[in-house]
């Protein structure tokens, strides 16, 4: 359902060239979390951060809030695209620090993965059913599922310790590296899913529980950059 910034302030849109291409987390002032595809290659290199672009601070992704460039990104060091998609996740260091508000606020990273079938949210401005991406930032409810019932679609090697999977419909392409969010706390950071929008199967989130301390640690180092 469309949903007002407000209510996700710690979501925002990464831009590549100008035009909506992932989604993102406000961390601190000046880092952002996001997934590690988001800001490689199709061969896992990272990109050139010039080409890149954070809005923040509204719910439309073409206009409003405010837009960052992009100053230097980190990826885990043990991502891989092939023959997994395994360790997804990066961290974005902006140009100039954020003005935090209503609209524009960090999110605590949670310390425990929720339940099976607990209700977690997850948005973006991903693509929707009619095939396009949202000009509107939406959000979904989505019921957490067993790393036992999410290998059984992807595979046992797909399904490791650095993932953590929720029904869907929920993610779709668009809605990359934006936020798993449960009472508040960032639980996961959406990574892939089946071909196909919307899809029965679960989508596939980068782990923040288990990925946690890479994240404070790089954060750390990168604020100091």
């Amino acid at each position: 359902m469309d949903t007002p910034i407000e209510a996700i302030p710690w979501q925002v849109l990464l831009l590549k060239q100008g035009r909506h291409y992932c989604g993102g987390v406000v961390y601190s002032k000046n880092i952002i979390i996001t997934a590690a595809h988001c800001v490689c290659d199709n061969y896992a290199n990272i990109l050139d951060p010039k080409i890149f672009d954070v809005r923040v601070g509204s719910s439309t992704s073409n206009n409003g809030g405010s837009v960052i460039k992009v100053a230097k990104t980190i990826v885990h060091d043990r991502f891989t695209l092939y023959p997994i998609i395994e360790y997804d996740i990066a961290l974005i260091l902006l140009s100039s620090p954020l003005e935090m508000g209503p609209t524009v606020k960090a999110i605590p990273l949670a310390d425990s993965i929720p339940n099976d079938g607990a209700s977690a949210i997850v948005s973006g401005w991903g693509y929707t059913e009619t095939g396009e991406a949202s000009l509107h930032l939406k959000s979904v409810s989505v019921n957490v599922v067993s790393r036992e019932e999410c290998a059984r679609v992807y595979g046992d090697k797909r399904i490791t310790k650095v993932t953590v999977c929720a029904s869907s419909p929920g993610s779709c392409n668009g809605d990359s590296g934006g936020p798993l969010v449960f009472n508040d706390e960032l639980v996961g950071i959406v990574s892939f899913g089946k071909i196909g929008c919307p899809s029965n199967s679960p989508s596939v989130y980068a782990n923040v529980v288990e990925l946690r301390k890479w994240i404070e640690e790089e954060a750390k180092n990168l604020s100091s950059f």
